[in-house]
């Protein structure tokens, strides 16, 4: 199974650390995951939360952050309360991206995400997911 994520702007650092988590797990061994930047894309690295939303929603893929706030109406938590669908996919969110330099962290987060994307079908419209 492929699944491609993309990584908001405050988790761009991090890939290298999911990645270890992956191996760590061993579910490298039975997804295929694609972790993309929004420059990966060729998206403007000033995309509104909106945008980022609304992109991800379309080429139907997988949004990872930790970005929580809901500081006006076009914050993330405020679009994924306006445009939420029972089609539309999680946005995933991490409890502190800081914490994935940490094992044990790690692998919870790594775990919670493939269970997610293994059951992706039972979490479509749930707005949003918190790891771990």
């Amino acid at each position: 199974m492929k699944i491609t994520i993309l990584l908001d702007h405050d988790l761009e650092g991090q890939v290298v650390f999911l990645k270890a988590g992956l191996r760590e797990t061993g579910w490298d061994q039975h997804l295929t995951l694609e972790f993309k930047r929004l420059r990966d894309l060729n998206l403007p690295e000033d995309y509104t939360d909106q945008e980022i939303w609304r992109y991800a929603q379309q080429q139907r893929l997988l949004l990872l952050t930790n970005n929580r706030n809901k500081d006006d109406a076009t914050s993330l938590q405020a679009i994924i309360e306006q445009e939420n669908t029972p089609a539309a996919l999680p946005v995933i969110t991490l409890s502190d991206k800081d914490e994935l330099a940490l094992a044990d962290y790690r692998l919870r987060v790594i775990s919670g995400l493939a269970e997610i994307i293994i059951d992706l079908d039972n979490y479509l419209g749930t707005g949003r997911i918190f790891l771990p």
